[in-house]
């Protein structure tokens, strides 16, 4: 590819007229002095003025086809060969960019004059030379406080801005729409730029709250050979105003609205002053107006900016800055480069298979009635007969050479590869010769088969029913049989045994296993309070009769199963909680279960002040300790004692 020179940045300057009549008296802030220069009044020196030269200057008589013709028309042409071309207006609010990228009905401006122009000059093209093919599609979309959204197809979520490896950037999930004619074209673009977002302030009635992008692709496609593809863009970019809030009186979310479109367009200013200061990193990524305006500016498309100025004197202030952004612009360098690929059509291929098997039948599908029935000997007998012809039929068929058509073409093959390949070949078709294919089994053996298949299934599917009876029947006897037990009864403590110090291990599996209580089994006798010491029995598991017993509780009838303590325990047990509350420190009333540092503390002032306790139910007096702690208390202790125990 060719290297192709270096495109500046083409900035241009239109001068709005006065809008009021009591403007029209006063002293415009801006005066042009030719078709490219210009001069504004020094707001340091009111008696001197500052110079400004441009690509081009529009003054106030200027219409919309002056500015297409001389600064857009030229652009247009690098689309159709591949290139990228971009027109952005750029302003304060009120200066006139929507009107210059939209215009009119009568009088229409850039965006409906640039695609007639585009879609004209394809026609003109096509009817002169049939040996290119073009496709235009368009996508257009806003950037509304910093989110995108699509226009044509509107969608409530933000699209996501990406990057490919060839460094371009698109918008996944962004709509395009293919147009062949200007008509096709209103009728996609009209619905969709009310789809834009706008609000009346007091500088202007209908001011753009986003700003807003119209992508046209223009793909050209090359019909013979060598089919080359060329892909060119065009963006037309109508940008949002920069706003004093002072003057414009936004409140509420119009000033939300302006806020995100003073820090896009401050993002955008870094990143020309950046590409002019020849920094190594251009901050493209700070605001979703530069992501997209990436290739504009730096990078590889031819570039115009339209800056439009108001020459009120109370506009002084945006009209100064603006004409110092576009000087700093037109600094800019791009390196535009056509993007062209070679992109054959696609043909399909039909490959003729040596042995047709649309009459092959396998056994697997003939061999099983549909029904799940038993075959018949007459299928039997058509399965086997239409297997032995188109076994006949690959028998008779002779194989033709599969890869000699490869090596024909692949006249660039070492002859290594080539010999190798001729080989394989050769191998691959002894391994399917006629003569050495396997031997089918006759018809009699075919049929024998089939029936032993058969009766095999029918056992199968006997042995099935009879395991789905037993699994039946083995589940009424435990419904019938068994009764469910509930948690508390499965978890219920069994009596330990002290372990003697002179018994082995073999009788002490023996001695447990003689006392395990049989939990499950329905008819359980009643317990008999047999004497026992205190510390090895400490409570009883007593099975309850409910039929036999009416006064029960609820509880235990719903379970079957009480637990009474050991009186003996439980008193040495109160005693020992009882002696830790009259003698112990803070530290070691702590350790008792469900005393913390609060209730410790507790326990001990009124200890200081009262004197000891009598009882452990004379911890209720004490302030903070109801009657439900205190026995929550006593059960949680007694209930540790009996786990370390």
């Amino acid at each position: 590819m060719n290297k192709r020179p270096k495109a500046r940045v083409q900035v241009v300057i239109r001068l709005r007229p006065v809008l009021e009549d009591k403007d029209k008296e006063k002293e415009p802030c801006v005066r042009g002095l030719d078709d490219k220069c210009l001069e504004i009044l020094n707001w340091r020196n009111t008696q001197e003025t500052l110079r400004y030269s441009f690509d081009g200057f529009y003054n106030e008589q200027s219409s919309q086809e002056d500015v297409y013709t001389q600064s857009v028309e030229p652009l247009l042409k690098h689309t159709l060969e591949g290139q990228n071309a971009s027109v952005f207006a750029y302003g304060p609010t009120g200066a006139g960019k929507t009107h210059t990228m939209l215009g009119t009905d009568s009088d229409p401006g850039i965006i409906p004059r640039s695609v007639r122009k585009i879609l004209s000059s394809i026609h003109t093209q096509q009817s002169s030379s049939t040996t290119w093919k073009y496709t235009v599609q368009i996508s257009y979309l806003e950037i509304y406080q910093e989110k995108v959204y699509d226009l044509l197809v509107p969608k409530t979520h933000d699209l996501p801005i990406r990057e490919d490896r060839e460094k371009n950037i698109f918008i996944p999930g962004l709509a395009e729409k293919e147009i062949t004619s200007f008509e096709q074209f209103q009728k996609y673009f009209i619905p969709a730029s009310q789809n834009r977002t706008t609000a009346s302030t007091k500088l202007n009635n209908r001011s753009s709250r986003s700003h807003s992008i119209l992508l046209l692709k223009i793909v050209r496609k090359q019909q013979i050979s060598p089919f080359r593809k060329l892909t060119g863009k065009l963006l037309l970019i109508d940008l949002a105003g920069s706003e004093d809030n002072r003057r414009t009186g936004n409140q509420g979310i119009r000033l939300k609205e302006s806020g995100s479109i003073n820090v896009s367009l401050f993002s955008l200013g870094q990143v020309v002053d950046a590409l002019n200061q020849g920094l190594p990193r251009i901050p493209y990524r700070d605001s979703k107006l530069t992501r997209l305006l990436q290739d504009s500016l730096g990078g590889s498309s031819h570039a115009c900016m339209i800056t439009n100025i108001a020459p009120e004197e109370k506009f002084y202030t945006d009209t100064y800055t603006t004409l110092n952004f576009a000087a700093k612009s037109k600094l800019i360098v791009n390196k535009p480069f056509t993007r062209e690929c070679t992109e054959k059509p696609r043909t399909a291929l039909k490959r003729k298979s040596s042995v047709d098997n649309s009459d092959y039948v396998t056994p697997a599908k003939s061999c099983i009635p549909p029904n799940g029935g038993c075959m018949q000997e007459s299928d039997c007998t058509s399965f086997v007969t239409l297997r032995n012809e188109s076994v006949r039929r690959v028998e008779s068929e002779t194989f033709r050479p599969f890869l000699s058509p490869l090596l024909r073409e692949q006249a660039n093959f070492e002859e290594s590869v080539v010999t190798r390949l001729e080989k394989l070949e050769e191998k691959i078709l002894n391994h399917f010769k006629p003569n050495e294919s396997p031997d089918v089994p006759s018809e009699n053996e075919q049929q024998q088969l089939l029936k032993e298949l058969e009766e095999n299934r029918l056992k199968i599917l006997e042995l099935k029913k009879a395991n789905q009876q037993l699994q039946e029947e083995k589940k009424s006897c435990l419904l019938e049989d068994e009764e469910p037990l509930s948690s508390e009864c499965l978890f219920q403590r069994v009596p330990l045994i002290k372990k003697k110090s002179g018994s082995k291990l073999k009788s002490r599996h023996v001695e447990t296993s003689k006392l395990e209580t049989p939990l499950r089994d329905k008819k359980v006798q009643h317990t008999v309070n047999t004497p026992m010491s205190s510390d090895v029995q400490f409570l009883k598991v007593i099975p309850t009769d409910i039929q036999g017993k009416e006064n029960t509780t609820d509880g235990e009838k719903k379970n079957g199963w009480t637990v009474k303590l050991n009186p003996e325990f439980q008193m040495k047990h109160n005693s020992e909680i009882l002696h830790v509350l009259n003698t112990g420190s803070v530290k070691q009333l702590k350790s008792l279960q469900s005393i913390g540092e609060k209730r410790a503390n507790l326990i001990h002032g009124w200890r200081e002040i009262n004197g000891p306790f009598t009882s452990i139910e004379q911890l209720h007096k004490v302030n903070g300790l109801s009657k439900k702690t205190v026995e929550s208390i006593v059960k949680n202790n007694l209930m540790s004692k009996l786990i370390i125990q």
